[in-house]
């Protein structure tokens, strides 16, 4: 037995072994059975500790910077003031302007810091190497060439060398003794003659110019200038249309056979400025959404205020109600924050059966309608007590759901219109659902049908059912889409149908905040909405 042999070990060794041995599987056992860190601990040590290696972020920092740089110029370029731009090729950026017979050459250099003394590889490398590029280009020579280095720091004058006149605004400080230091390392490779050279290296510095942009600043202009130039004057470009740009631009500089692909013309430059177009477009939309959301929520939210204010309700319900109306307020704001949806579509889907039919209603009434659907949605969510959501991907009828629970909310415009026709209209509508609407709504547990608004009420407790007969599940042919081809009427067998049909009539709506006065409390409340709108069986 094994425990017979660890126990004849044990026996048979000295005093001096035994202790080594004990503390050896003490600190063994209180090793491996210590406590396990969090995720957030180790984060801490590896964030905590200085890094050995850091050239890999450093490099990715400044090639981001440089890309920042040339999306400046981009904008440039968008107005005409270039007829192209190269990216990484000769230098981090060459324009040029065939038709005045200008070429600029843009050097980006970043440092660690946002102001240094003049670095002595400015004058050894930095400009001889730039000059030196366009110079050797013997096709260029009948060519105005200009030169730039922008930086993310401010190179400032030193005892050696001032640097301060080729920087904009600078004082007129003599920069002798820093072109003769350039003019030394300035060599190039089909030109002997010193008089032709030092012409030349003259017409540079003329030519020559330094440009200190920080990180935030230079974001900040690009987010500014770039709409502005494609005529979006009170627009931002965001971080996320920059970026896009700057991986369309780093697309472009993966070492290519073929230089022709780091250039941003024609074609490409036209797919650019269609994307950053198209995007400012759905930002605006957005925005003007956004603020219309906030307008119809915030109306609704203070009447309602206004309504459940008054003295003679019952406090213990007014602090109940209250606490519930602020998180149903934040769910809608989330509602929308997520998704694409915003409440025009919401009212096209209620009132339309399409997300893309305006309504075409007077603000007057569109806030009335807003009335009767936000209402019915906070008295479902009083009533059933869970998360609601919208079904986004259902593009005709107004999808919500509760838990377990659908409903399908069919909003009317029409006092003389009878309930019945409006169920007619949904199951002509039915068919022509997508096949995708169409599952949805089929593998829902429990589906209930909501007739909202104005309409006519009065045979409504003939029909508060649908059979399954009486709708066409079958499903239209698929793109693509093997599965779905694979589905026809008789697969769909979790349709829980009859689907019940409820009503919520305005005069039912208007009845539940009628009758604020006599709640005690959120029960008393959900009590009216569920005999008003006879939710007891749905929920």
């Amino acid at each position: 037995m094994i425990e017979n042999d660890l126990l004849n070990f044990s026996t048979n060794i000295s005093e001096e072994e035994k202790q080594k041995y004990n503390s050896f599987i003490s600190s063994n056992i209180n090793h491996n059975t210590s406590s396990p860190i969090s995720n957030e601990d180790l984060e801490d040590i590896l964030l905590d500790e200085i890094t050995s290696d850091n050239g890999g972020i450093v490099a990715m920092t400044g090639f981001y910077y440089q890309m920042m740089v040339s999306v400046l110029y981009l904008g440039e370029v968008f107005q005409g003031k270039w007829d192209g731009m190269f990216l990484d090729h000769h230098q981090d950026i060459v324009l040029f302007k065939n038709s005045e017979r200008i070429v600029k050459f843009i050097q980006v250099k970043t440092k660690n810091k946002s102001y240094s003394p003049v670095d002595i590889k400015i004058v050894n490398s930095w400009i001889p190497k730039l000059f030196m590029t366009a110079y050797n280009i013997e096709k260029l020579s009948e060519f105005d060439l200009r030169f730039e280095i922008v930086s993310n720091c401010f190179y400032q004058d030193t005892k050696s060398f001032n640097i301060s006149p080729f920087y904009p605004n600078s004082y007129n400080k003599s920069d002798e003794q820093f072109k003769n230091q350039v003019a030394e390392k300035f060599d190039l490779k089909h030109i002997d003659d010193k008089s032709t050279k030092d012409s030349l290296l003259n017409q540079a510095f003329k030519n020559f110019n330094m440009t200190h942009l920080l990180p935030e600043v230079l974001e900040d202009k690009i987010a500014r200038s770039i709409p502005k130039i494609l005529g979006f004057e009170h627009s931002q470009l965001s971080t996320e249309i920059l970026n896009q740009v700057i991986a369309e631009f780093f697309s472009a500089c993966y070492a290519p056979k073929d230089a022709s692909i780091q250039l941003i013309k024609g074609e490409k430059l036209d797919n650019l400025k269609q994307y950053i177009k198209k995007k400012l477009t759905e930002n605006l939309t957005k925005e003007y959404h956004s603020k219309s959301d906030e307008k119809i929520l915030t109306q609704y939210f203070t009447k309602l205020e206004s309504d459940y204010s008054k003295s003679k309700l019952n406090s213990e319900f007014i602090t109940e109600f209250k606490k519930f109306v602020d998180q149903f307020w934040q769910d809608l704001k989330k509602i929308l924050s997520v998704s694409n949806l915003t409440m025009v579509s919401i009212i096209n889907r209620y009132l339309k059966y399409n997300e893309g039919i305006d309504t075409k209603l007077e603000e007057s009434e569109c806030e009335t309608h807003y009335n009767d659907l936000l209402s019915l949605l906070l008295f479902l969510k009083i009533s059933i007590e869970k998360d609601l959501m919208v079904e986004e991907k259902n593009r005709h009828i107004l999808s919500i759901e509760l838990d377990r629970l659908l409903f399908l909310i069919l909003g009317n415009n029409d006092d003389m219109r009878d309930s019945c026709e409006v169920i007619q209209d949904f199951k002509e509508l039915f068919p022509r659902l997508d096949s995708s609407e169409k599952l949805r709504i089929a593998n829902s547990r429990d589906v209930s049908i909501i007739i909202s608004g104005q309409f006519d009420n009065d045979n409504s407790d003939h029909h508060t059912e649908l059979k399954k007969e009486e709708l066409d599940f079958s499903l239209n042919p698929s793109i693509n889409n093997s599965k779905l081809d694979e589905m026809n009427t008789n697969n769909i067998t979790d349709v829980q149908l009859p689907i019940n049909i409820l009503y919520a009539h305005r005069d039912n709506l208007n009845a539940v905040n009628k009758t604020r006065k006599q709640y005690n409390n959120l029960k008393d409340m959900k009590r009216k909405i569920d005999e008003e709108l006879k939710l007891d069986g749905t929920s």
